[in-house]
């Protein structure tokens, strides 16, 4: 008798029809896309690949998207997930969906927790209680409002995010928008490689202040909330056997800050920016991270790393 293990499916998966989407990243598609298997030997996973806009669709804006389906399943993958990782993941999406954190802090908070993490790693512990025991004393000091004064706290290293920005100008977005819409954002985005270094830092003023007001993201709190949600849990965050938590903190905050920046280019100067816009502008950075993931300067720490990821919050 073979042994049946965990194996989760999200409502947004339940309630997708992959047969509707005529997206540009599913009209090139293999069958069965965009629909994705994370097959560990201990536990399974559904998800969708947010490169599909319906995908990003079924994902960001349902508030209940996250809700899980738990059954048995036979396993079908070689790889285990260690209780330590199974831990440090489920700690992470625990503070995502903490409902005193706002979205900066329990991405702060992540980081944090991965910061204690590397050290216990480094010095060859690993018994999951010691994470466990960290996620309770950060939700502690979320509930007593003392992890958003830290957050606020953080000093600010504006060359982090000029790279960051300037970075941006690589970016080759599959854009599925009207021809003029298309053409303004990426006009937009490869000035930022060219930019000299005084008028990038007037540019990250401007789109910092435009990222305050779109105001998509303050009627939709779920979007980005439901964003690093599916991170975590899409890809197993920080990843299974991962060695370097510094560079997967960094990787996914520097997503979100390209998500704000890219959003605060495609609104309008009242700060408007249409649903669908957003949707098609997070699906194609999505197409584009998957070919292009972001990496870490070689030859730096965990710990630097986690630097250069908080500061970009």
């Amino acid at each position: 008798m073979m042994e049946m293990i965990d194996h989760y499916q999200p409502d947004y998966v339940v309630r997708f029809d992959a047969d509707a989407c005529q997206c540009p990243a599913c009209q090139q598609a293999p069958e069965g896309w965009p629909r994705v298997n994370v097959a560990l030997k201990n536990q399974q996973r559904e998800s969708l690949a947010m490169a599909c806009e319906s995908a990003a669709k079924a994902i960001l804006l349902d508030p209940e998207a996250f809700n899980l389906k738990v059954s048995h399943a036979e396993p079908q993958g070689e790889q285990m997930l260690s209780p330590w990782d199974e831990m440090l993941n489920q700690q992470c999406i625990n503070l995502a969906v903490h409902p005193s954190m706002p979205l900066e802090v329990s991405l702060y908070a992540i980081g944090v927790l991965l910061s204690k993490a590397q050290q216990y790693l480094d010095k060859g512990e690993s018994d999951p209680m010691l994470l466990l025991a960290m996620g309770e004393q950060l939700a502690m000091l979320a509930e007593e409002g003392i992890l958003e004064q830290q957050f606020g706290e953080l000093p600010p290293i504006p060359q982090n995010s000029l790279a960051a920005l300037k970075e941006m100008g690589q970016l080759r977005l599959a854009l599925n928008l009207p021809m003029a819409e298309k053409m303004g954002v990426m006009l937009k985005l490869s000035e930022l490689a060219i930019m000299p270094t005084s008028r990038l830092e007037e540019r990250l003023k401007e789109l910092e202040l435009a990222d305050t007001q779109v105001l998509l993201f303050t009627e939709q709190l779920q979007i980005m909330r439901n964003f690093l949600i599916y991170k975590l849990y899409h890809d197993v965050f920080p990843g299974v056997a991962c060695a370097n938590y510094g560079e997967a903190y960094l990787q996914l905050v520097t997503t979100f800050f390209r998500i704000r920046m890219l959003c605060a280019l495609g609104a309008n100067d009242e700060g408007v920016l249409p649903t669908q816009t957003a949707l098609v502008l997070i699906s194609a950075l999505s197409a584009w991270e998957l070919q292009h993931p972001v990496t870490a300067e070689q030859n730096t720490t965990s710990d630097y790393s986690l630097l250069c990821g908080l500061s970009l919050l």
